[in-house]
């Protein structure tokens, strides 16, 4: 299944206020534990994942600029044949220097981005492997987080509306 990410941006923009209405839902009116919205999202996500091939969006890649650990960095400038200093100062800028992942990416798309792929996947940072973060628990309590990742990735999407569906949620106000 091919999705139209405009399109996709679009919707997201359009229920942005019912999401954050459906975030107030999950935290203070829903009757399920969070464990079982957990269940529903993992379930949702393998079935919505199943449909989608991430290498005809790659909009991740195009929008988000993950961060790196020093390990990361290392393993990647090894992987490309370069010192960290010059892979730093080639792809990467500061973020938050008190962070484990005190680096990210200097420029949107990633520069590892070729042909809608990852040049470095075998040796991409934690960030590119757990994105879109679907299936992590405690889903209620990183809604922000993934209300934002609608406007990127229609997996993210298409989940919150399939579960927005599931819990007899009504959007309107």
């Amino acid at each position: 299944m091919t999705y139209d990410l405009i399109q996709i941006r679009q919707q997201a923009e359009e229920k942005e206020d019912e999401n954050y209405r459906f975030r107030q839902f999950l935290k203070n009116k829903c009757n399920l534990d969070p464990e079982e919205i957990d269940q529903r999202v993992f379930a949702a996500t393998r079935r919505i994942w199943a449909g989608i091939d991430c290498t005809t969006c790659a909009n991740c890649c195009r929008q988000v600029n993950p961060t790196f650990s020093e390990a990361e960095v290392e393993r990647l400038a090894r992987r490309l044949g370069l010192q960290p200093n010059d892979f730093m100062q080639r792809y990467l800028e500061r973020s938050e220097p008190l962070s484990e992942n005190p680096w990210t990416t200097r420029t949107t798309p990633c520069p590892f981005l070729k042909d809608n792929r990852c040049s470095v996947y075998e040796d991409r940072p934690a960030d590119c492997r757990g994105y879109p973060y679907l299936d992590q628990p405690e889903f209620v309590f990183r809604t922000l987080a993934m209300i934002e990742r609608t406007f990127t990735c229609p997996i993210v999407y298409e989940v919150m509306e399939e579960l927005k569906s599931s819990l007899g949620f009504v959007g309107r106000r």
